[in-house]
Order: C-alpha cells, then structure tokens, then sequence
C-alpha cells in the first residue's frame, strides 16, 4: 500500500490551551491514518526528539501531537508525514500511479478577475504542496488558444481529493507550468483522479 507524503506547515497559534504553555496539543485532519515512520516534528526550526518532546497519537481521521515543553504562539511548527494512501477503488492513484512516479511539486492557486473592459488580472495565492504524477516532456499536445495553434508543454495527474483549477501554476524542477484545463476520470461513479494539461507559463 503506498502512502502519501503531507506536511503541516503552522505556528503555536494552532495549537490547545495557552502560549507558553506545555501539553499543548495539534491535531492534523487526515483521511488516512498517519505513519510513525517518517513522521518528523519541528519547532522553530528545531527537531523535536519522540516520547521526550513530544507524543503523537494516530487515529483513523486524525492524529494528535502533543508538546510536553512550553511552547509559544509565535513559534513555527512544521510537521512532515505519511498519510496511508485510502483503500478502494479512490485509492487506485496512490497505490499505483503516484507510487510508482509520483512527486511533490508547488501549487499556487490563481485567483482571475476580468474588468468592464474585458482584461483579465491574475492573482497567486499562497503556494502549497501537492502530490503529482507528470508526464514526460516529449509528449505533446495540440491546444487552440486565442485563434492560435499551440503545443502542451506537459500533462499531469492528480489524485481524487487534490485541487487544481485552471490559471493554477504548478512548479516543478524550477520550470512553471500554468493549468489550462483539468478533467475528472471516474470509474464507476467512484472518483479516480484528475487530469491536467499544462503549458510553461508565459508570466
């Protein structure tokens, strides 16, 4: 079963109880339960050391990691982690494609507004990771984009429960990639993955 790679970037802020306090609890939503292996806890930049500064309970549909030292509002917290990949059939992608050539690339999400005068201005959002699967970039694809004939660049695939929207950027292997479309794939009634197609993002 293969799993899948999270990360939970945050602060103290998210946490129970008060800043300064010890004991304080976070609690990671999760679809799958989560796996000790690979589970790595972070304060301010710092490693944290298991049973000595922290404790970690893994429940179906969430995990709660608690802090046994103070720990303030205004610290960073980043959790790295293994999220085991659903079962069924909405778990196909995990198990198969993504374990086999799946990466972590950049989203950022794109926000469009279109003015009285037509024009169009894109906005980024706050960038976050997201479990990829990218095909190689000798394939091509035929895309017609305002009259004018032109090449994908890249097709991609995402898992059931990921986003992506069109206008989206992933970033990948320092190259940027702006989504033109994405399609559902279902089989059965039963959500598989989505399909992206891709083209190196001219800003």
């Amino acid at each position: 079963m293969a799993n899948e790679i999270k990360t939970f970037n945050g602060t103290g802020a998210d946490c129970s109880l008060t800043s300064g306090d010890s004991n304080r609890v976070l609690i990671l939503s999760n679809t799958g339960t989560t796996q000790q292996s690979g589970l790595l806890v972070y304060a301010s930049g710092l490693p944290l050391g298991l049973t000595t500064e922290y404790t970690v309970e893994h429940k179906s549909t969430l995990t709660e990691i608690t802090f046994l030292n103070g720990l303030w509002d205004d610290m960073t917290v980043v959790v790295n982690y293994y999220e085991k990949a659903t079962v069924g059939v909405s778990g196909d992608f995990n198990a198969g494609p993504f374990a086999d050539f799946g990466v972590v690339a950049t989203r950022t999400p794109v926000t469009v507004t279109t003015d009285f005068s037509g024009n169009k201005t894109y906005t980024d959002g706050t960038d976050e990771d997201i479990s990829i699967v990218i095909q190689p970039y000798d394939v091509k694809y035929d895309l017609d984009k305002s009259g004018l004939n032109k090449n994908y660049d890249m097709m991609a695939y995402i898992g059931p429960t990921s986003t992506l929207n069109k206008y989206d950027k992933i970033t990948y292997d320092s190259k940027v990639y702006r989504v033109d479309s994405v399609s559902v794939r279902d089989f059965n009634g039963t959500r598989l993955f989505h399909r992206a197609m891709l083209y190196f993002a001219d800003e």
